[in-house]
């Protein structure tokens, strides 16, 4: 029989309440068992061997994946808490205080440069997409940073220094599509301030 700690490396991928779940279920098979085998049916030998061994089996069975959910459950407990401290560090980090237009656009032609293309097009309105732009390198920023077992300060304070020393670059690479969303931007506050004067 397959052992816990390969289970919980993923042969199986279920999460540790479903494999608790399964547990649970076996057993109560077995349970059922039990009741049959002790039930009023006349079992001969070799069915009254089959059913005892069937449910040693279960047994078995059900105790690999308790302890395949016990160490599932510790595996996620452990990358819960990883990515809570790297969201965290990047919340407090630098990247975070971003908040000009050219720093977006850096940002995320660093973090998600396929997404630049999207902002070519006007049907998905640039407005729409930058709206979530700095969030989104953030989030990216993370996912990318809690796979690795690198420390986090060390990984953030890399990336900070590669982007300083691209961003002149970057901001000279992706000038008019800056301007462009700057240009949208300030449209689009006078229009609300019109708004706002009109009530």
């Amino acid at each position: 029989m397959i052992k816990a700690e390969e289970l919980a490396k993923g042969l199986i991928t279920k999460n540790s309440s479903a494999t608790k779940v399964q547990a649970t279920t076996i057993m109560r098979l077995v349970g059922g068992l039990r009741n049959f085998h002790k039930g009023e049916l006349v079992l001969d030998a070799d069915e009254s061997r089959a059913i005892l061994k069937a449910i040693a089996v279960l047994e078995n069975g059900a105790q690999v994946l308790k302890k395949t959910a016990k160490l599932r459950l510790e595996d996620e407990q452990r990358k819960a808490k990883r990515r809570a401290e790297v969201e965290k560090a990047v919340a407090d980090s630098f990247f975070a205080k971003l908040n000009t237009v050219g720093e977006h656009i850096a940002l995320l032609s660093l973090t998600t440069a396929y997404k630049i293309d999207w902002y070519s097009d006007d049907r998905l309105g640039f407005l729409y997409l930058y709206s979530d732009c700095h969030k989104e390198c953030l989030e990216y920023m993370v996912d990318s940073i809690v796979h690795r077992d690198e420390p986090i300060a060390e990984q953030l304070d890399r990336a900070w220094s590669t982007f300083q020393e691209k961003l002149p670059s970057l901001k000279q690479k992706h000038a008019a599509l800056i301007l462009r969303i700057t240009d949208l931007l300030e449209q689009d506050k006078a229009r609300r301030q019109e708004t706002v004067n009109r009530v």
